[in-house]
């Protein structure tokens, strides 16, 4: 009973980035919203759509980019200019960093924050470490740069329609579950978290199957979608709606045709798609703000969790069982699990892909 928007693209038609069968580790890009790196990313040679690495010294004809998936936020990472860190200076960003929001960078991983941080360093005209510290740590200055710290040491790699078993269950059989139950309360709301949405892809794509699939269905309801992340700057390029050809790659036409009008290289986002969706600054680490996050019916939380630690992992993860109301829906990524973090919920199986329920 798969639908035809799901029909056209669960096997990467329209994009050349093709589903395995059985859910795999989304290794070829980082999560939808705040992240560090992912393990592996820097130094591994990408594979090109049949398999194939790139050789060793072989001209690379940026032509090829349709085949060889490479985020953008990767092309020009360039660090052989960087400062260097010591350790000492290395665990106190580390530690900080961590304190902050959660992500934790491991000792293999300081070549990247010491890139990272180099940027801020030149945007302040800084020559040291110790010098941007300071400045992190004071903290009448650290409200004004730690959206720019959280803005360079995250990436935000995300696409619309990026996780088709999740949307198929999702418009098939989540939300019609949860509507119908509201139905017969007389409840006619229903809320959405895209939690660490980075640039709005994710939500935007609840928004169009929504207005595509699910109105139509339960007429006189209303639908709230929210997108949060901590990354300012990606915020303020959701709130445009305006995306670029790779955002829309992976777009079945009907959609790009009916939700989107061509401006130049720019596809923009019709209003009635974005007026469901609005974005909020939110840390995930924090618990104060989570709290205010509640009566939500189904929350993604994708490519995320995997750069907490445990413990982190255990905050987040409980305070996203807060923010749901009873028989809602939990969606993380591929690559995550909640083995070892909560036992809270209960794990419900849909074709080629899991979502965890609260009960």
């Amino acid at each position: 009973m798969a639908s035809d928007l799901f029909d056209k693209f669960r096997f990467g038609q329209g994009g050349t980035n093709h589903r395995p069968s059985a859910p795999q580790p989304d290794s070829s890009e980082s999560g939808t919203g705040a992240s560090a790196l992912p393990p592996g990313t820097a130094g591994t040679v990408p594979g090109t759509a049949d398999g194939n690495a790139v050789r060793a010294g072989s001209t690379f004809d940026k032509s090829q980019l349709g085949q060889i998936f490479i985020p953008p936020s990767l092309l020009n990472l360039d660090n052989s200019n960087a400062p260097k860190m010591d350790e000492a200076m290395f665990k106190r960003f580390r530690d900080f960093i961590y304190e902050q929001c959660g992500i934790s960078f491991t000792e293999n991983k300081k070549y990247l924050l010491e890139g990272r941080i180099a940027k801020r360093l030149e945007a302040h005209n800084l020559s040291t470490f110790d010098e941007y510290f300071r400045l992190i740590s004071t903290s009448a200055a650290a409200r004004e740069e730690l959206p720019s710290l959280f803005e360079v040491v995250t990436i935000n790699e995300t696409y619309f329609f990026r996780n088709p078993p999740q949307f198929e269950a999702l418009e098939q059989v989540i939300l019609p579950e949860i509507l119908k139950a509201k139905q017969a309360q007389g409840n006619k709301k229903l809320r959405i978290w895209s939690a660490a949405s980075s640039s709005g892809e994710e939500a935007y794509t609840m928004s169009m199957l929504i207005l595509e699939r699910i109105k139509p269905q339960f007429p006189g309801f209303t639908f709230e979608i929210v997108g949060s992340d901590i990354n300012t700057a990606v915020l303020e390029k959701a709130r445009t709606g305006v995306f670029k050809e790779y955002s829309v790659r992976n777009m079945p036409a009907h959609y790009l045709n009916k939700y989107f009008t061509r401006e130049g290289d720019k596809y923009v986002l019709t209003p009635e798609v974005r007026s469901q969706v609005k974005f909020m600054c939110i840390n995930l680490y924090d618990t104060p703000t989570m709290r205010t996050m509640t009566g939500f019916d189904v929350i993604f939380c994708c490519n995320v969790l995997i750069y907490f630690d445990t413990i982190a992992k255990q905050q987040v993860v409980a305070d996203l069982y807060d923010a749901l109301n009873k028989t809602g829906y939990l969606f993380i990524g591929y690559s995550e699990s909640l083995h070892g973090v909560s036992k809270a919920f209960k794990l419900v199986h849909f074709p080629k892909t899991i979502a965890y329920k609260k009960e």
